[in-house]
């Protein structure tokens, strides 16, 4: 009996100690103290902002990786993205990530708007979970957005990167697909009139899918993807798969779960974003 709870107790410490990074926001805490750093070069603080395909703990890290290849050449890489956040969510936290005076702010946002005006019993959740002050809609995401790119627009001489969304989902031609067609639509425009550089993911990523998909992909639901996402994170914690293999036993090429991102679709992202990062701005050097 005693051996049998000697097993059962590592087990759990075990599983403990496996699924500690779903839990914590040690990132934001850095950010939180990162005003009083005198180290780091503020040419070259980069501020990566968003919901969890920018937190990066329960699909590909794609911040970490940025800042892999960021760092050497003396950057700062900050990450500032939240689980399940709206762009409503973010707004309310903008003055945070101005504080640390970034010289890049990498804005991707807009799934999980994107997922509750699609399906009513999500938006009911994001209302709940997250402290909305109303229902998620497109006019909702597109007032919080646009305050949001007021909010960074005033920092100093900061160069505001927009991302637009990835697909929810890898079939073609779901609803969907309609609402962050819309959604990315709007992120570019809105970028292109206030002349910062938008970094097209979802558009890079669908050209990829019509290269190479499976045909027996799942079809995107707010229901069947929730399913997906413990099958995910079953397999990456306590099994120890990448993301790459998780989105194969899913039968998924560039997402794990038809929403995250795994190492193929977030190595396009790292190199997107760099690319506009390590772009000089007309007039420069």
């Amino acid at each position: 009996m005693g051996t049998l709870l000697l097993i059962a107790a590592l087990l759990l410490v075990w599983i403990i100690f496996r699924i500690q990074p779903l839990f914590g926001h040690a990132h934001m805490e850095r950010l939180e103290n990162f005003h009083s750093s005198l180290a780091a070069d503020r040419d070259k603080v980069v501020i990566c902002v968003g919901d969890s395909l920018t937190h990066g703990n329960v699909g590909f890290d794609y911040v970490h990786v940025l800042a892999s290849r960021l760092e050497p050449w003396g950057y700062t890489v900050l990450n500032a993205g939240i689980n399940s956040e709206l762009a409503w969510n973010v707004l309310q936290r903008a003055d945070r990530i101005i504080s640390a005076d970034p010289a890049f702010v990498i804005l991707l946002v807009g799934t999980n708007d994107a997922r509750g005006c699609e399906d009513e019993g999500a938006g009911k959740r994001y209302v709940k979970d997250m402290k909305l002050p109303q229902a998620p809609s497109e006019d909702f995401f597109f007032d919080s957005y646009r305050e949001l790119l007021d909010e960074f627009g005033e920092l100093n001489e900061a160069r505001l990167v927009t991302v637009t969304l990835p697909p929810l989902g890898e079939r073609s031609g779901e609803e969907i697909d309609a609402v962050t067609d819309r959604f990315n639509a709007f992120v570019e425009e809105e970028a292109r009139q206030r002349g910062h550089p938008c970094v097209s993911l979802g558009r890079a990523l669908r050209e990829q899918l019509l290269a190479d998909a499976f045909e027996d992909t799942p079809a995107y639901s707010a229901k069947a993807s929730n399913r997906l996402v413990l099958s995910a994170l079953f397999r990456r914690y306590l099994l120890g798969w990448d993301w790459q293999r998780i989105s194969e036993g899913q039968r998924l090429k560039l997402l794990t779960d038809t929403i995250h991102l795994n190492e193929l679709s977030g190595g396009i992202l790292v190199d997107l974003v760099e690319a506009e990062i390590q772009r000089r701005p007309e007039g420069s050097g």
